[in-house]
């Protein structure tokens, strides 16, 4: 799985339908549970959870920068859609809200990963660069 340019699309469809499927049981279990809405803050979580995923299981930093925008739209606009969390509108402008979140997310984490490239003797230096990008992901929403 080295080097496989579409990794990054994959994991963030999986990422975002695991915590799709979390909010439906959840849901359906727990309804006297109140289930926040996705924010920037939460895409931005989602999207790191799946570059951290792209970096540690393929460890490449070719991407197909063209499929990135696309496949973003899909997983964060149909996939609440299909797990009926939101409205078909409300689908479309969360679709387009993630597809921003997610390429603004991989841009600036991939440039982070390749001035990083410390090699395998900073094994948790991705996590603390996602960490620091989560952070600012939330004081940008605190503006």
């Amino acid at each position: 799985m080295k080097g496989n340019r579409y990794f990054l699309n994959t994991a963030l469809t999986v990422v975002v339908f695991v915590a799709a499927m979390a909010a439906v049981v959840v849901k359906a279990f727990f309804p006297q549970i109140i289930i926040p809405k996705l924010g920037i803050p939460e895409m931005v979580l989602l999207s790191l959870i799946a570059l951290l995923a792209d970096h540690y299981l393929a460890g490449s930093t070719k991407r197909c920068w063209f499929c990135i925008v696309p496949m973003s739209l899909l997983a964060f606009g149909l996939l609440p859609l299909v797990t009926r969390l939101v409205l078909p509108l409300d689908a479309l402008w969360l679709g387009l809200k993630g597809c921003a979140a997610f390429t603004l997310t991989t841009l600036l984490y991939t440039s982070i990963q390749e001035r990083l490239s410390s090699g395998p003797k900073a094994k948790l230096a991705p996590v603390l660069s996602a960490l620091g990008l989560y952070l600012a992901s939330q004081a940008f929403m605190g503006l």
